[in-house]
């Protein structure tokens, strides 16, 4: 049997949205057997915003696949169906003023109103990751310095490291991030976390690690043949330890 092309368009489309729903569902399955664990404060940030995104996707896909479905059912043509009305639609045709008013109004504030929601919250995490709390106590200030094709990191001690940060669990860390040479762009990938390292200027972010461990960082920005290479690591350490490490530096005057 061949289906006619507004057939074919009808079911591509809910056969795709029935893809787009089985993936969104199979990553609620893999949350729900491997939960999500923040390792730091702005991963938990993200990870809110996402799924906040995801949510309201998800809950206005099953309104519109559930009444188009509905529709398709409802209004499919029968042996009894009635010709088509004058104005009704034609595919390749620009329709005529038609509807009503009252619908339009309703789509448009639904619609609004789900914006000002995204908004207000994509704000909200701005806000939260973009706002240095330099006034905090047990608040680790570090410099970094990006260039061709090294990280270095600065302690207030004095003592600097190439390649490698320490910080101690469950403190707030301040990062105050530029550049000797090129463009870079600092990003720490676990913690959802990046900025640019530009030269001439100090741009900083700030994180509260929340799991011992070890996380990669790495430039963003393309900035020469060795771009790919300029990686470092974010080493996380209980206090006491990160304390006992600092105590043993050995710092040049």
């Amino acid at each position: 049997m061949k289906l006619s092309f507004e057939t074919n368009i009808i079911v591509s489309s809910v056969l795709f949205s029935l893809l787009c729903m089985g993936l969104v569902f199979g990553y609620y399955e893999i949350q729900a057997q491997e939960p999500f664990v923040a390792v730091s404060n702005t991963a938990q940030v993200y990870h809110s915003l996402f799924n906040q995104f995801l949510n309201i996707s998800l809950i206005a896909g099953i309104i519109t696949i559930g009444l188009m479905a509905i529709l398709i059912i409802k209004y499919r043509e029968k042996d009894s169906s009635q010709p088509d009305p004058h104005d009704v639609p034609i595919l390749g045709r620009m329709p005529k003023e038609r509807g009503k008013s009252k619908t339009l109004l309703f789509s448009v504030t639904v619609t609004g109103i789900i914006l000002i929601f995204l908004v207000v919250g994509t704000f909200n995490a701005l806000d939260q990751i973009q706002n240095i709390p330099r006034e905090k106590e047990n608040t680790l200030t570090i410099k970094v310095d990006g260039f061709q094709w090294k990280w270095a990191f600065k302690y207030p001690n004095g003592y600097e490291q190439i390649g490698e940060l320490r910080v101690p669990v469950n403190e707030t860390i301040i990062l105050d991030i530029t550049s000797t040479d090129v463009f870079h762009n600092f990003a720490i990938i676990e913690y959802k976390i990046k900025i640019d390292a530009l030269h001439g200027r100090v741009n900083s972010i700030w994180f509260i690690p929340n799991e011992i461990g070890t996380y990669q960082i790495q430039c963003f920005e393309f900035c020469g043949a060795g771009h790919a290479y300029m990686k470092a690591e974010l080493i996380v350490m209980e206090p006491e330890d990160f304390k006992e490490w600092m105590d043993n530096l050995e710092v040049e005057e």
